[in-house]
């Protein structure tokens, strides 16, 4: 049975979002993360075949010449647990931001909205 995420940023902030790494803890890749994020960009993870654990990890991003960042966590579990969606900017007060979609069912559409504070 497979657990698809798409997930996508709409960046809001005025500034290029640049892509510096991606830790799976499980699952896989189905569509990179984007080199940059201007106004909107996507990825796809999902289980590896045969695997009965959902698609776990994260996503890092940069902006201001590496001095913020913001990670993006997912993690859809198999089974009835619920997902789970975070962002994590660094500094704390850089951005604002909102996570959209059903955490609910086997493939799910995430929006994370991020914006100027």
């Amino acid at each position: 049975m497979t657990r698809k995420v798409k997930m996508t940023v709409n960046n809001n902030t005025n500034k290029v979002l640049t892509f510096k790494s991606k830790d799976r803890k499980h699952g896989k890749f189905t569509t990179d993360p984007p080199t940059t994020i201007q106004a909107s960009g996507s990825w796809t993870c999902s289980n590896k075949s045969g695997e009965l654990v959902g698609p776990e990890g994260t996503v890092i991003y940069e902006t201001d010449g590496g001095k913020t960042t913001v990670e993006f966590y997912y993690n859809h579990p198999m089974g009835s647990a619920t997902s789970s969606y975070r962002v994590t900017p660094n500094p704390a007060d850089a951005m604002g931001y909102d996570i959209k979609g059903s955490f609910k069912g086997h493939d799910q559409d995430i929006t994370f909205e991020l914006f100027l504070v």
